[in-house]
C-alpha cells in the first residue's frame, strides 16, 4: 500500500494511528547522519518491502507528547544536498532517494522515499565495510523487528543468491545425495504429469535428465545431487528428517474457538506430516476434508441431494498449495494448520511478496519459482496468480465469508483464516442486536464479528473483509475503540490489534459512551531505551514463589553478568520457558534486562530463526497474556547442552511440599 500514491499527510496519519511501520520511519532530521543513512540502506536492501519512507522533522512521543508530533526541520536545501551527496558517495553504488519538502502543521517536513533496489543491484553496502575477515561488520543494513540493524554474513546470503538469480530452493545441502530421492515419487510425478499433458517433453527422458530439466538436481563432483527444491518435492521422508528437519506440516484440531490454555488438554487431535510435497499436498487436503463438517446441497434441476464439505475441496487444495508453495523454507518453522470449531487457520513462514491490497489480482510474485513451476505443471496450483480470486469466488458461491489474509513483513509470517459460516449469519446478527441503539454501520459490524469469532481484529483483517485502505480501516477501528468503547486496543505500531471489550456471548443491557470499563489508554513503551539492563529482580521472586526452580538453573541465573553473551544467556531463557510459559516482562525481570532489547536481541531470534521457543498464543501474536514456551526442538537442544528438563512441582503456600 505504501507506494508513491501516499501523501505526506497520509504518512503522518499512519504514524499517529499505527506507529512506525516496516515502510515508514520518523526522525527528527537535524542532519543526514548515520541513523538516516542506515535506514536508507535498510529500505534499499530489504527483500519484498518495496522501499520505504523517511519522515524527517517528525519526533517520537516523549514526556510532553503522547504521539508522534511535527518538530520540523531547518535549512532544507542543506539537508537535500547532504542526502544526495551521501547516497552517491557513502555506498558501493549510488542509491537514488527522492526528497520533498512539505508543510505540515505550519512546519517544514522533509519526506524521503527510498526505492528497493533490484535484486541484481543488491546488497547496498557502505563503502569499505564488507569483508570476510571482519565477522562483526558487513556494512549491509536491513529492516528488523526493532527498526534497522546491521545484518550478519549469513543474513546477506539471500541477497547474494537473488543477485545471482538463484533462490534458496536451488541450494545444495552438503550431505545431500542422489539416493535421498524417492524413486516411487519420481514415478508418481510421471503419472501425474501424463494426466495433465501426456506428451510432455520431459517424460521421454531418463530420470536424471528429467529432473535436470525441472531444475531439481545439479552436478557436484560429477554426481547428480538434488537441490532443496528436489528434496522438497521428491525426497524420501528419512532424508527430509535428516536434511530439512523443520520441513513438515502440523495439523491441530481444537475443541472451541480459541487456543486452549491448559497444556495438558490443549489439542483434540494432532498430526505431523513429513513427506515430499507431491504426497503431502493430497494427504493434507484429505486430512482437512475428513475433519470438515458436511452440508447437503440440492443443485437446481436435480432431485437428489449431495453431501459436500463446508469448505469446497478446491478451496482447501488451494489453501494447502499456497502455504507450501510460498513458504520461506529458510525459516525453521513448520506450517501450522489449526482447525477450530468456527474456522480453519493456516500459518506459514514467509510474508506475501505481493502487497495485501493486491492479493487476488492477476499476476504472481513467487518466492519459490521452481516449486511453483512443478506444482503448476501437475495441476496442483492455479496459474497466473488466480488462486486467491478463485477461492473468494467459490466461498461466495456457497454463502461463506471470503478468507482473511494477514501478512507481516517484519515477522516474516503469513496467515490465512477461513470462517466456516457467513460473516453476518443469523447467529452473528442476533448477537449484534445488543448494539442496535448505536446504529453501527455494516463494516463496523464486520469488525466486531471478526473480533468475536477470531479473538481479535487488526487492520489487515478488517481490510480483507471490507476492501478498505489502511487509513479507512484504522479510522473505523479507532471509532469502535475511542468513541464507542466496543473494542480494547492491544499491541503497538504495526502489531496493533483490537479485542472485544464487551461480553462475547451474553448481550449487554445498556452501554454508555462515557463508560470505558477496564480500558486503559495504550501509551506504548514510554520508557526510553537506555541500554540492555534494568535493575529489577521482582519477577524472579514472584516466579520462585509459585515455582521451585532447579538449583542448577538458579545458579546459572545468579552467574549471569550484565554483558552475558548468548552462549550463556540462551540456555537460561530456553530452560525457563521449558518449565512453564513465561511473559517477556517476567523474563526481563528475571534476567535483569530491558524488555525491548531482550525481545529484539534474543527472544525474536530464538523464536523465528532458531525455533527453540514459540508463542503460547500463536494465533494472536500480541495477545495481552502472550508468553513464550519451549518447543520440542528447544528441549532437544537443552539436552545436547547437558540440561534435562523436569517440570518442577508447583509451590503450595501452606505447605511447600504439597502440590
Amino acid at each position: 500500500m505504501l507506494g508513491g500514491e501516499f501523501s505526506p499527510v497520509s504518512l503522518l496519519e499512519l504514524l499517529r494511528e499505527l506507529g512506525e511501520q516496516p515502510r515508514v520511519e520518523a526522525k527528527r532530521g537535524s542532519e543526514i547522519g548515520n541513523s538516516v543513512m542506515q535506514s536508507i540502506c535498510a529500505f534499499a536492501n530489504e527483500p519484498g518491502l518495496g522501499g520505504g519512507y523517511l519522515m524527517l522533522g517528525i519526533a517520537e512521543p516523549d514526556a510532553d507528547h503522547d504521539n508522534f508530533y511535527v518538530c520540523g526541520v531547518t535549512d532544507v536545501d542543506r539537508l537535500l544536498n547532504d542526502l544526495q551527496s551521501n547516497c552517491r558517495d557513502q555506498f558501493e553504488q549510488p542509491v537514488y532517494a527522492y526528497g520533498e519538502a512539505v508543510i505540515l502543521e505550519e512546519k517544514t517536513v522533509l519526506c524521503v522515499y527510498v526505492p528497493e533496489l533490484d535484486p541484481a543491484a543488491k546488497p547496498c553496502i557502505f563503502k569499505g565495510k564488507y569483508s570476510n575477515k571482519n565477522k562483526q561488520k558487513t556494512g549491509v543494513w536491513r529492516r528488523g523487528f526493532n527498526g534497522d540493524y546491521e545484518c550478519s554474513h549469513a543474513e546477506i546470503v539471500p541477497l547474494l543468491l537473488a543477485k545471482s538469480s538463484m533462490g534458496y530452493e536451488q541450494a545444495l545441502l552438503p550431505d545431500a545425495e542422489w539416493e535421498d530421492l524417492d524413486p516411487d515419487v519420481i514415478a508418481l510425478y510421471r503419472t501425474l504429469r501424463s494426466r495433465v499433458r501426456a506428451h510432455a517433453e520431459e517424460l521421454h527422458a531418463p530420470d536424471p535428465e528429467m529432473l535436470r530439466a525441472l531444475n531439481l538436481v545439479q552436478k557436484r563432483d560429477n554426481q547428480w545431487v538434488p537441490n532443496i527444491a528436489g528434496l522438497l518435492l521428491m525426497g524420501k521422508p528419512l532424508a527430509l528428517r535428516r536434511l530439512l528437519p523443520a520441513v513438515r506440516v502440523d495439523y491441530v484440531r481444537i475443541a472451541g474457538t480459541q487456543w486452549v490454555e491448559d497444556p495438558e488438554q490443549r489439542f483434540v487431535t494432532t498430526l505431523d506430516l513429513r513427506e515430499p510435497l507431491l504426497r503431502l499436498i493430497p494427504k493434507m487436503e484429505a486430512t482437512i476434508l475428513n475433519d470438515m463438517p458436511n452440508h447437503f446441497r440440492l443443485e437446481e434441476g436435480n432431485i437428489q441431494r449431495t453431501d459436500q464439505p463446508l469448505l469446497p475441496q478446491k478451496v482447501i487444495r488451494e489453501a494447502v498449495v499456497n502455504a507450501v508453495m510460498h513458504r520461506d523454507y529458510q525459516v525453521n518453522e513448520p506450517i501450522l494448520a489449526v482447525r477450530y470449531n468456527n474456522r480453519l487457520e493456516i500459518r506459514n513462514a514467509g510474508y506475501s511478496l505481493k502487497p495485501e491490497a493486491m492479493l487476488g489480482e492477476m499476476g504472481s510474485k513467487l518466492r519459490n519459482p521452481i516449486l511453483a513451476s512443478v506444482l503448476y505443471d501437475l495441476g496442483f496450483a492455479e496459474t497466473k496468480g488466480s488462486g486467491i480470486r478463485t477461492m473468494r469466488r467459490l466461498l461466495e458461491q456457497v454463502g461463506l465469508s471470503v478468507p482473511v489474509f494477514s501478512s507481516h513483513v517484519m515477522d516474516n509470517q503469513f496467515q490465512a483464516t477461513y470462517l466456516l459460516h457467513q460473516l453476518l449469519g443469523e447467529e452473528q446478527l442476533n448477537w449484534l442486536k445488543q448494539f442496535a441503539h448505536l446504529n453501527l454501520s455494516h463494516d463496523e459490524a464486520k469488525a466486531l464479528i471478526l473480533a468475536k469469532e477470531i479473538g481479535a481484529v487488526d487492520n489487515a483483517g478488517l481490510r480483507a473483509v471490507t476492501g478498505f485502505d489502511i487509513l479507512t480501516a484504522s479510522q473505523l477501528l479507532g471509532r469502535l475503540h475511542h468513541q464507542l468503547h466496543l473494542l480494547r486496543k492491544g499491541g503497538a505500531g504495526p502489531a496493533t490489534y483490537y479485542q472485544l471489550s464487551v461480553p462475547n456471548s451474553s448481550p449487554v443491557s445498556s452501554m454508555s459512551a462515557t463508560n470505558t470499563g477496564d480500558l486503559i489508554p495504550n501509551t506504548g513503551d514510554p520508557i526510553p531505551n537506555t541500554g540492555d539492563l534494568i535493575p529489577n529482580t521482582g519477577d524472579l521472586n514472584t516466579l520462585q514463589e509459585n515455582l521451585l526452580l532447579p538449583p542448577a538453573l538458579s545458579e546459572k541465573i545468579s552467574e549471569l553478568t550484565p554483558k552475558a553473551r548468548k552462549e550463556s544467556l540462551w540456555p537460561v531463557i530456553v530452560w525457563l520457558c521449558a518449565l512453564r510459559p513465561i511473559k517477556a516482562e517476567q523474563l526481563a525481570g528475571i534476567l535483569q534486562r530491558q524488555v525491548t532489547a531482550l525481545k529484539g536481541n534474543h527472544l525474536n531470534i530464538l523464536r523465528t530463526q532458531e525455533g527453540l521457543i514459540e508463542y503460547r498464543h500463536s494465533e494472536i501474536k500480541n495477545h495481552p497474556e502472550q508468553a513464550y514456551q519451549t518447543t520440542s526442538k528447544g528441549v532437544e537442544w537443552l539436552r545436547q547442552q547437558g540440561i534435562v528438563v523436569i517440570r518442577p512441582v508447583p509451590f503450595h503456600h501452606n505447605n511447600p511440599h504439597i502440590p
